[in-house]
C-alpha cells in the first residue's frame, strides 16, 4: 500500500482539491495521512467532514504541535502504514492515473537493494513541467540515479519522489531548535552519498500551483528564519562536490550561515573542519552581505 502524506498549515482553501485528485484515482489502493503542523483556519472541520464520506481509501488526520513541515515529515514516517511514502504537499495535486502509475512502476524496479523508489514529474497548472524540464540524452522514458547524480545528467526538473518507506524511516530529518525548516535535499543526499539512486521517470504526476507567502515564495526569509537549515545543507552538498570552485562556493556558505545562525562552534563539524576553520573570517563577511540581501529582499 502506498501512503500520501500531506503536511498542512492553514490551507483550507486548497485542500479541497487535492481531496478531489483523490477521489478520482484509478487505484485507490492509499491511505492519505495528514498532520495539520498547527492549523487555525478550519483545516480540521474539513477534515471530519471528509473522514465520514465513502472514499474509498482511509484518511488519518491528526493535529499536531506548529513545527514546521520536516518535523511534520518525520511525524508522518513514524506513522505510516504504507509499504512506500510520498509526500504531496496542500498545495498540490495529483492527476487521475498517478497512484496507479507510482504502484506499476515500483513493481518493474530492479531487484536491487540500491533502490529506494521511483519518481514521476511535477508540473505547473498547465501541465508544464517545472523546472528545466526532464532533459537526458536520448529523451529517455526514464533514469536510474541519485540525488547527488541528477545535474551531471541534465535532470533539473522538479520531481514528485515515491520511497520506501523503511529506508526513509532510517533518515528522519534533522531540525534545529528555534528553526522549522530544513530543505529536502539534506536528507535525499545522504540517502545518495550512501548508494541509494531513484528511477526518475519522464511523466507527469503531480501539479503544483505554489501559494504566495509559501515555502516557494518565501527563499530569503526561510534563510532569515533557518540559517541552520540551510548549513546542513551546504554541508551535505559539500560532501558530494568535485572540483576546488564547487567544494569552496558550498564550504562558504556552510560558515555563513553557520555565523547567520550565531552557532560559531558548529563551524567545526563542517565535513572540511580543517579549512571550514581557516575560511572563517571569509564567511563571517559573507554573512554580512547575505544580511543585507535578506533585509532588502524581505522588506
Amino acid at each position: 500500500m502506498l501512503t500520501i502524506f500531506t503536511p498542512t498549515y492553514n490551507r483550507a482553501h486548497t485542500l479541497p482539491r487535492l481531496y478531489a485528485s483523490l477521489q478520482k484515482q484509478d487505484n485507490k489502493d492509499f491511505e492519505w495521512l495528514v498532520a495539520d503542523d498547527g492549523s487555525t483556519d478550519g483545516t480540521q472541520g474539513l477534515f471530519e467532514q471528509w473522514a465520514g464520506k465513502d472514499n474509498g481509501f482511509p484518511i488519518r488526520y491528526q493535529k499536531i504541535a506548529h513545527g514546521g513541515k520536516q518535523r511534520a515529515i518525520n511525524w508522518g514516517i513514524s506513522h505510516s502504514r504504507g509499504d512506500f511514502f510520498f509526500i504531496v504537499d496542500s498545495d498540490d495535486y495529483l492527476t487521475p492515473d498517478a497512484v496507479c502509475f507510482i504502484i506499476e512502476s515500483l513493481s518493474l524496479l530492479p531487484r536491487d537493494a540500491s533502490f529506494i523508489g521511483v519518481s514521476g514529474l511535477r508540473s505547473d497548472i498547465n501541465f508544464l513541467p517545472l523546472g528545466e524540464g526532464f532533459r537526458v540524452v536520448g529523451n529517455v522514458p526514464w533514469v536510474d540515479a541519485s540525488n547527488i547524480e541528477r545535474k551531471r545528467i541534465g535532470l533539473s526538473a522538479d520531481m514528485a519522489e515515491v520511497f520506501i518507506t523503511d529506508i526513509l524511516r532510517k533518515y528522519p530529518f534533522p531540525v534545529w531548535n528555534g528553526e522549522t525548516f530544513t530543505p529536502e535535499d539534506v536528507v535525499w543526499d545522504k540517502m545518495a552519498l550512501d548508494g541509494y539512486k531513484i528511477r526518475w521517470i519522464n511523466r507527469i504526476i503531480c501539479v503544483c500551483d505554489y501559494q504566495k507567502g509559501g515555502l516557494s515564495d518565501s527563499s530569503w526569509l526561510l534563510l532569515k528564519e533557518n540559517p541552520m537549515g540551510f548549513a546542513l545543507l551546504f554541508d551535505t552538498k559539500l560532501r558530494s562536490a568535485k572540483g576546488v570552485n564547487k567544494r569552496l562556493h558550498f564550504l562558504l556558505n556552510f560558515l555563513s550561515c553557520c555565523f547567520l545562525g550565531k552557532e560559531w562552534r558548529f563551524i567545526k563539524k563542517s565535513c572540511t573542519p580543517f579549512w571550514a576553520l581557516v575560511l572563517s573570517p571569509v564567511g563571517f563577511f559573507l554573512s554580512r552581505r547575505r544580511m543585507r540581501q535578506i533585509n532588502l529582499y524581505i522588506q
